[in-house]
């Protein structure tokens, strides 16, 4: 399906969209702008987190954020129970939701109404572009209250050295894939105040720092250094000048 040029910064769509239409949109925001895409289930109760926060940017708070593209969509699928989002079972879930991501290309939906793209299988999460690369998709079991700060920290973190993984899942994706850099795991209890103070921390060693920095939402408080998929160094913490003179 092809898409119209964006006239405005927040869209509903709908219809079967495949990864060559969103990478046209990339192109014409030339790295002016980050791209959010969304798809809310109309069965998931959770999904309301993500209605009240599109319902905001509608009504004018896109305004404060201007380099931000979202479109979004709704959609009919049933969803299966979800468990809570820390125990194996919902990672053997969450798993195998991601094995779904490459077989389901064939799309589709019976109701026009519905927004359908195989990148967010089940017709339930959100993709943040910060460029023309691999998005961070979160889909499956994530936590829908997160859907407004991971923007706000993403729109923070845009033409920035620190990048973002979508969670535990996609820290342990990171290892099976050999990955390489330093990986900053916070949890419920660190406030916002403290992710920022980190961020500012590592941007005075940008120019010193060769290593890539991702952040991820998980259940620890901790920092590690990872060399081709495999911890070479961990510490408990954000004690950043510490980290860097025991890890280098």
């Amino acid at each position: 399906m092809t898409m119209k040029k964006i006239s405005n910064r927040i869209k509903r769509l709908k219809g079967t969209y495949e990864d060559a239409d969103f990478k046209k949109v990339l192109k014409q925001l030339n790295g002016r702008a980050m791209l959010v895409v969304a798809i809310i289930n109309n069965n998931c109760q959770d999904c309301e987190k993500i209605v009240q926060f599109t319902k905001h940017l509608e009504s004018g708070f896109i305004s404060k954020l201007p380099q931000l593209v979202m479109l979004y969509g709704h959609n009919s699928s049933t969803l299966e129970m979800r468990e809570d989002r820390d125990s194996p079972a919902a990672e053997e879930k969450d798993e195998k939701s991601e094995k779904k991501v490459e077989g389901s290309k064939k799309g589709g939906l019976g109701d026009s109404r519905d927004l359908s793209w195989a990148m967010i299988p089940e017709g339930h999460g959100y993709c943040i572009y910060m460029g023309e690369g691999q998005p961070v998709t979160y889909h499956g079991i994530f936590e829908h209250g997160d859907f407004g700060n991971n923007i706000i920290d993403s729109l923070r973190r845009f033409k920035s050295s620190i990048r973002t993984l979508a969670g535990l899942p996609a820290k342990r994706r990171f290892m099976d894939n050999k990955g390489t850099g330093i990986v900053i795991e916070t949890n419920g209890a660190t406030p916002q105040s403290k992710i920022i103070e980190i961020e500012n921390k590592l941007k005075t060693y940008e120019s010193k720092l060769r290593t890539p920095v991702y952040f991820c939402k998980g259940i620890a408080q901790e920092m590690c250094l990872f060399d081709k998929g495999v911890i070479k160094y961990r510490m408990k913490g954000f004690n950043i000048d510490k980290f860097l003179r025991k890890a280098f």
